[in-house]
């Protein structure tokens, strides 16, 4: 049986801010751009954009499709700061 992903709300990367940091949210958005050596993509919705980290979701057969440019994916995660000091969004499931 495939492990099942504790809810959380759904949330649009224009309404992410401090408010939320250290909350487990579920967003969606496009594929901006993807960094291999670190794990990170840049989630965008309009003119918003997150910071995914997505080291330990993504498997070969996923990082074939989820990190093409522009590619749709939904993640679930805790939204935490990065050592920058900029929201980052830490992924507690695979990408969809």
């Amino acid at each position: 049986m495939p492990q099942q992903t504790d809810s959380a709300p759904r949330k649009t990367l224009r309404k992410i801010d401090n408010t939320l940091e250290g909350q487990k949210l579920r967003v969606a958005g496009r594929v901006l751009s993807y960094d291999v050596a670190t794990g990170l993509i840049v989630l965008i919705d309009g003119g918003h954009g997150l910071l995914v980290d997505v080291c330990l979701s993504l498997d070969g057969q996923s990082r074939s499709w989820a990190t093409e440019r522009l590619s749709t994916i939904m993640a679930i995660g805790h939204l935490e700061r990065s050592t920058v000091g900029i929201l980052t969004f830490r992924q507690a499931s695979s990408v969809h």
